[in-house]
């Protein structure tokens, strides 16, 4: 966006090389209005798949909920797709706007330099100067620890493990499956017949899942849903799977005169929403804009944090709010979830705002944006 405005952009990257590598995500109407303003959302579509309902089930087979994505619009879904794929379309797109691509580079801090700031690397070496830098290092970002070092780490005990696998069986639906609140498993179609398998448990235990072997996890998540079997079947070695906790936090300062956070950076929590990357398009889509309509780097830090806030107040909230009832160690309130969430869907008004939400289209608690 930025490039496309006429500024000169570094994209300041830690890894030596870069390539596809992760899971699928859940890209939601939210996110491709984003994507289809950058011209971009027509390459990944074919690709991927559409997702117009979320099924959920308790592990006895009992339905909890089933929410539609055509309360946001007739035509209107979600996409389950792979990240590599978005990766390969946004590096794309960054070679055609000639963005110069700083690799090796793991920022850890950053020094003013004048009326200019540069971002500094672990081995102490200064990139830049630039009039402004936007920190996108994500959950565990250094950069917010700069700016809030009294900020707890927001570590949640619990985390997932993420494996992609073929799938015939789960199509056009997020289907998920909870065991009191000890497991959730997710089965997240991706396009070209591939399904993001998501396998939720506590952070302690995840060494001794790898201690009783592949094929042991692999038998415990089939118990819980057959579907599951068909992904899971090729994995032959941990090395193809990936774990990784979470964290919730809200940073009290997300900016400076010349540095500013976007994304997981500026507001992480739990993955139960499906809504961290389309809340990222959507900062990184407000970031722009303000940037080119202010006079000065902080006015435009100051009118984007006004006008992001209450969404990601919201999702925050929501995010925190829900996620005992699906991950912790309190099975009373996964009872009180199995009774509570049939009921909530079946009363019109309730299941409409759930849907929503789901879609990524609430704006903040008394704020919906438009159909």
């Amino acid at each position: 966006m930025l490039a496309r405005a006429d500024h000169a952009v570094t994209l300041i990257e830690r890894a030596p090389q870069v390539g596809p590598v992760g899971a699928g995500f859940l890209l939601q109407p939210s996110g491709q209005v984003v994507l289809r303003h950058l011209n971009l959302l027509e390459a990944i579509i074919p690709h991927s798949e559409p997702i117009h309902a979320l099924r959920a089930f308790t592990a006895r087979g009992q339905p909890l909920v089933h929410l539609r994505y055509s309360t946001a619009g007739p035509e209107a879904c979600a996409y389950g797709v792979h990240r590599g794929l978005l990766f390969e379309t946004l590096h794309a797109a960054i070679r055609a706007e000639s963005i110069t691509l700083a690799l090796d580079q793991p920022i850890d801090s950053w020094r003013n330099q004048g009326s200019q700031v540069a971002a500094v690397n672990v081995r102490g070496d200064s990139v830049g100067p630039f009039d402004l830098l936007v920190a996108a290092d994500g959950s565990r970002s250094t950069l917010r620890q700069t700016l809030n070092p009294d900020q707890p780490s927001g570590d949640y005990d619990i985390g997932a493990m993420w494996a992609v696998g073929p799938s015939t069986q789960v199509k056009q639906y997020l289907h998920q499956v909870t065991d009191g609140t000890r497991h959730l498993l997710g089965l997240l179609p991706i396009g070209g017949g591939r399904c993001n398998v998501f396998w939720s448990l506590a952070v302690t235990q995840m060494e001794s899942v790898r201690g009783r072997g592949i094929a042991a996890w692999r038998d415990e998540v089939v118990r819980l849903s057959p579907l599951a079997a068909e992904p899971l079947d090729n994995l032959t070695t941990f090395d193809q799977v990936t774990f990784t906790g979470y964290r919730h936090l809200t940073p009290q300062r997300i900016h400076t005169d010349r540095l500013v956070l976007i994304g997981d950076a500026a507001h992480a929590t739990s993955p139960h929403l499906g809504q961290g990357a389309n809340l990222a398009l959507l900062d990184a889509e407000c970031l722009a804009a303000s940037l080119e309509a202010a006079d000065s780097p902080l006015a435009a830090f100051q009118h984007y944090r006004r006008t992001r806030a209450s969404q990601i107040r919201y999702y925050s909230a929501l995010s925190w709010a829900l996620t005992p009832f699906f991950q912790s160690k309190m099975q009373l309130l996964g009872w009180g979830r199995d009774i509570a969430l049939p009921i909530m869907a079946a009363i019109s008004p309730l299941r409409r705002e759930m849907e929503r939400a789901m879609a990524g289209l609430r704006q903040g608690f008394f704020q919906d944006s438009p159909q």
